[in-house]
Parts: structure tokens; C-alpha cells; sequence
């Protein structure tokens, strides 16, 4: 396999790479090909899997200048099949769809368990899914092209009344993850919102490969809530920005001061199932 890359590199990109770095660049390329079983998680960081491998189609010696910002009216996108899809393209689509959640009435979802309620904008649009190698309590994708996801997963601490206990288990989880698929972070300033009597943690930030040659970022908003004895729920949003990065950072803003402190636990005790 690492062979077969060498020789893309070699037509696609003559000149840019000496004979060392092709072969760096290609070791890294199959790594991620084969970690790319794994499929996006809600958080935002395993979607740099697949955009590694896209490295392949994009190399090139200097990289494209952002597109100015056009005017899209906002649109939901097609209506979603249920069937399994790896994500879209951007364009005016993914930019209308950004638009729609922008400015989309809210309704409720939930999980199977019935363990807790969350406002969705433009709920109809919004399907349930699973995530392929790890489990989750509850997932959604915006359109089949994934404009947006959301999901949510439990991690077990010891006491999760203690500062700041949820939101530390959660970044000891996921560190492995970034450091597997080289993603270079940028965080805003986080947030901390009061959330039935106690304190919810609320980070947002923007996700990029730092993988040379992959251009892909996604905006991520991540809450912590101390939400059962003994077990944090992590509810987690990310967009991909596919060149449309302003738009995706509202989208994620929306889901930070709107969606997130307001989500509601609907049982006292932890659900028995991820899936």
C-alpha cells in the first residue's frame, strides 16, 4: 500500500517532496486508512481520519486561497434516507444548510432510553445514527451529508459533584484521539453555565488537521454535565466548515448559548445502554 502511495505522490505532486518526505507522508497516509475505520465522532476530532487519507487527491506545493464570502439563501437540505453515508462536499448546499440551522426553529429530541430531552433547530431534518467504534447514547446527523453532528456518551468518574471532574475525564479520554489523528486545536474561552443547581462546562473550538496537505476543519462545541452518581454526560456538536468556516463557527455558537444549557436529564438514573 505504501508503495502505490509513493507513486500517487510521484505523478500528482512531482518536486514538492524529496525522497524521505514522500516516503514520511505515505506512512502517515496508510496509518490513517486504516484508522479510518473508525467513523466521526461526535466531538469532532476522529473525522481527521478520513481526511488524511483524502491527502492523496490534494497534494500540492502551496495551498488555494480562502473563497470570499458569498450569499446564500438558508435552505434545509434534502431529506435524509437513513442510510449509511461517510459525509458531503461543501458548496452552496452544505453553505444553505449552515444558513437553515442558523436561524431554524427548535424542537425537542431525545434518546431510545428516554434519559434526556435536547432542542435540535430544524428537528425533522435531523436523523439518528450510530457511531462506528465507540459507544454512544444518543447520535444525530444533520442531512445525509452531514452538515452537522451531535451526540452524546456517558463516562464514569468517581464523584462527578467535583470541580471540574467531568470535563478532565472527558479531555483524558479524547487526548488519545487527537494525538492519533494529529489535529491541531484552538480553543475559545471556555464558559461555565449553571445547569439544575450545579455547573455545566461549556469548550469551543476549532479542530484542524495537522496533517500536511489535508485542509479540513470543523467548528466543535463540547458541554460536561455532572448528569448522574457517578457518571458525566458529554453532548458534543461539530460542523464541518468545508470552506465555510464563519458559517460553521455560528452554527457551533448557537448550539453554545442556546442549545447546550438548556438540555434536560429526563431520568434519576443512568441509562443501562450505549450503542
Amino acid at each position: 500500500m505504501v508503495r502505490g502511495c509513493r507513486g500517487a505522490v510521484e505523478r500528482e505532486a512531482k518536486g514538492c517532496y524529496s525522497e524521505e518526505g514522500v516516503e514520511r507522508l505515505c506512512v502517515r497516509a496508510v496509518r490513517a486508512l486504516a484508522l479510518a475505520r473508525i467513523p466521526a465522532l461526535a466531538t469532532g476530532y476522529a473525522p481527521f481520519a478520513l481526511a488524511a487519507v483524502a491527502m492523496l487527491g490534494c497534494l500540492g506545493c502551496s495551498a488555494a486561497p480562502p473563497a470570499p464570502p458569498r450569499q446564500v439563501a438558508p435552505a434545509p437540505p434534502p431529506k435524509d434516507d437513513g442510510s449509511p453515508a461517510q459525509g458531503g462536499e461543501g458548496g452552496v448546499e452544505h453553505a444553505a444548510a449552515l444558513e437553515f440551522l442558523k436561524v431554524a426553529n427548535v424542537a425537542w429530541r431525545g434518546d431510545r432510553q428516554n434519559s434526556l430531552r435536547l432542542e435540535l433547530p430544524d428537528a425533522p431534518h435531523w436523523t439518528r445514527v450510530k457511531f462506528w467504534g465507540v459507544k454512544s447514547l444518543v447520535g444525530y446527523r444533520y442531512g445525509k451529508d452531514h452538515h452537522a453532528i451531535v451526540g452524546g456518551f456517558v463516562l464514569h468518574v468517581d464523584d462527578e459533584t467535583a470541580p471540574g471532574a467531568c470535563g478532565k475525564s472527558f479531555e483524558h479520554w479524547a487526548q488519545p484521539w487527537v494525538d492519533s489523528f494529529e489535529v491541531a486545536i484552538e480553543h475559545d474561552p471556555p464558559r461555565a453555565v449553571p445547569w439544575n443547581g450545579r455547573i455545566v462546562d461549556i469548550d469551543s473550538l476549532v479542530a484542524r488537521s495537522a496533517t500536511l496537505g489535508v485542509r479540513d476543519e470543523y467548528a466543535v462545541v463540547y458541554a460536561t454535565y455532572p448528569a448522574w452518581k457517578g457518571a458525566c454526560l458529554i453532548v458534543g456538536v461539530a460542523v464541518p466548515a468545508r470552506d465555510e468556516l464563519e458559517r460553521a463557527k455560528a452554527v457551533r455558537d448557537r448550539f453554545a448559548t442556546d442549545i447546550l444549557p438548556e438540555l434536560e436529564i429526563t431520568r434519576t438514573d443512568e441509562p443501562k445502554e450505549q450503542f
